[in-house]
């Protein structure tokens, strides 16, 4: 008799775990379709940052050049040069943290992203043109 209850105990404790054990997956996958992103959407984000990076390469180079022409004036710098050099490291130094947030960045909230990165991205190159020119 004793045998008998430690049995059906010990299947009663199993079917308990097996039955949790099913819950607690199905409720992660209710959670995961959510945390899954669309083909699309990593695509996009995969292509924005291959844009960014080649954009940011000719960003780098032109910096590189201004660099050289600052060497050749012997780092003297107008006050308008500075302010104009500060607000293009401030746009960088912002670019380069989205960009870290690419691939993190949720479905809904995509074109919204996109469109300010690109354009803060576009005012980043024009920027760095218009201090090139002022050289």
């Amino acid at each position: 008799m004793a045998k008998n209850k430690f049995i059906w105990m010990v299947l009663a404790g199993l079917s308990i775990f097996i039955f949790l054990g099913c819950q607690s997956t199905s409720q992660k996958e209710a959670v995961a379709p959510e945390d899954v992103i669309s083909e699309e959407l990593h695509q996009a984000q995969c292509d924005l940052l291959a844009e960014a990076n080649e954009t940011l390469a000719s960003i780098n180079q032109k910096v590189r050049d201004l660099n050289d022409k600052i060497k050749e004036k012997q780092g003297k710098l107008s006050d308008a040069q500075n302010s104009a050099l500060d607000d293009f490291e401030a746009k960088q130094t912002s670019i380069n943290k989205r960009m870290h947030e690419i691939k993190s960045i949720k479905e809904a909230d995509w074109e919204n992203f996109k469109a300010s990165f690109e354009k803060d991205l576009q005012e980043v190159q024009t920027s760095i043109d218009d201090i090139l020119k002022s050289f």
